[in-house]
């Protein structure tokens, strides 16, 4: 799969390269957008990322000759931008067909996460892992409750880091599960993801401060409701980004 890259820097394709590659994307770096425009057909790219910071002028009429011809399932187009981007341009951004954004931090976790996630959502990727993870943002809604396995001790926390299989588990007092113990199962979990209320039974597979939880069973329609909810990622990303100021 190949990644079009828009950018001054070099260290985004450094960056980029590092992450993607083992995952099946080759990364072709433009710093000139001119040129980038004029070879957009012959370069058929599988996605678009273009760092709208650094040229703030050319990213509209590259992505308006894009979806002339391709669509959001066809060609993956993400702005890549600062920590704030203004309400206007993210509105003509959703209304010329963006697929999405990411921040120019790449070599924060959550930004590689949610570019995989954005990418997913309207292509598929020959990923290794048999599932994917992603770290919350302050726009996900993901709390997880439980007793302890083996004390009447009620466990509240957050998640650090959740996939289809399994979640990285933050006790808000780290002192109440000291005690679990590796291969332990702790039954009847109460996860929250957005709205939905999901009861599943965990396996304990790393203690050290978080615990590493996987899903060993859901209850009727929970693993649904967890599926959708990580698929519905990148909607709530693109309605936070139009709501910030």
């Amino acid at each position: 799969m190949k990644v079009l890259l828009v950018a001054e820097k070099d260290d985004f394709k450094n960056l980029l390269s590092y992450h993607l590659k083992p995952i099946g994307f080759e990364i072709v770096h433009y710093r000139d957008p001119v040129k980038a425009l004029d070879n957009l057909e012959e370069l058929n790219p599988d996605m678009i990322l273009f760092h709208s910071g650094d040229f703030p002028r050319h990213w509209k009429p590259l992505l308006k000759l894009l979806r002339e011809s391709k669509s959001k399932e066809e060609v993956v187009f993400i702005l890549i931008t600062g920590e704030k981007m203004d309400v206007d341009e993210a509105t003509k951004a959703t209304h010329l067909g963006v697929n999405g954004f990411v921040k120019e931090n790449f070599s924060d976790k959550e930004e590689i996460y949610r570019l995989q996630d954005l990418f997913k959502r309207y292509k598929s990727i020959s990923d290794k892992r048999k599932f994917h993870r992603f770290i919350p943002a302050e726009y996900d809604k993901l709390e997880m409750l439980f007793t302890h396995p083996r004390r009447a001790v009620l466990v509240t926390g957050s998640i650090a880091e959740i996939s289809i299989q399994g979640a990285t588990f933050v006790p808000d007092i780290s002192s109440l599960t000291e005690d679990v113990k590796v291969g332990e199962t702790i039954s009847h979990c109460s996860l929250l993801a957005g709205e939905n209320l999901i009861h599943v039974d965990c396996t304990v597979m790393r203690n050290r401060g978080d615990l590493g939880l996987k899903f060993k069973s859901f209850e009727a329609g929970g693993h649904h409701k967890l599926f959708q909810y990580i698929q519905e990622r990148p909607e709530r990303e693109l309605k936070a980004a139009l709501g910030r100021e």
